[in-house]
């Protein structure tokens, strides 16, 4: 089984990628063979809504190409004005209305800033996921305050974090492989 996680920060370091990196670890653990996508590494243009997403330049077709490898994704996405950012909103527009994403096991987590965590963001990359025809975890992390849930290294300092991120990845790996059978 394949999972891969998807960054929707641009940053090189981030809470959300070292939220990531602990979801993704336990899904490695879980026996899947993972691998990260950060979005900084994709030369994307801007979606313009083309019928056929195969024409669109830059590294888009390869992004396409990395996504249909995965069986599961972990999706995580800072909580920018309320939702999730748009490197990733058009990161994934860039795929085309087909069905890239159908079938495809999706785990979901969040950092924010604030006390009121991301359960904005949460909700809306649950929508799109559904959208897409994808299996959306009903397990999601909102991570409240995240540049205090972890130190400099990208550890986890927050109690009980740890087990969230470890119980996501577990997880995903337990639903892909019940959808999918062991073998992804």
């Amino acid at each position: 089984m394949k999972v891969y996680s998807v960054c929707g920060s641009l940053r090189e370091r981030s809470t959300t990628s070292f939220a990531l990196d602990r979801a993704l670890a336990s899904a490695n653990a879980a026996g899947a063979s993972v691998v990260a996508l950060s979005l900084r590494d994709f030369e994307l243009p801007f979606c313009d809504g083309r019928a056929d997403p195969t024409t669109y330049g830059g590294d888009a077709q390869r992004l396409r190409e990395r996504l249909l490898e995965a069986d599961a994704l972990i999706i995580g996405s800072p909580e920018y004005h309320g939702s999730f950012t748009g490197a990733l909103k058009n990161a994934f527009d860039l795929l085309g209305p087909g069905d890239l994403m159908r079938g495809k096991v999706i785990g979901l987590l969040a950092t924010a800033s604030e006390d009121a965590g991301s359960m904005n963001t949460l909700s809306h990359l649950r929508h799109v996921f559904r959208w897409t025809q994808a299996w959306v975890l009903p397990q999601q992390v909102s991570i409240p305050r995240a540049e205090q849930a972890f130190d400099a290294d990208g550890r986890v300092i927050r109690d009980g974090l740890e087990g969230e991120l470890t119980s996501l990845g577990r997880e995903l790996v337990r639903y892909a492989g019940l959808l999918f059978g062991d073998n992804g």
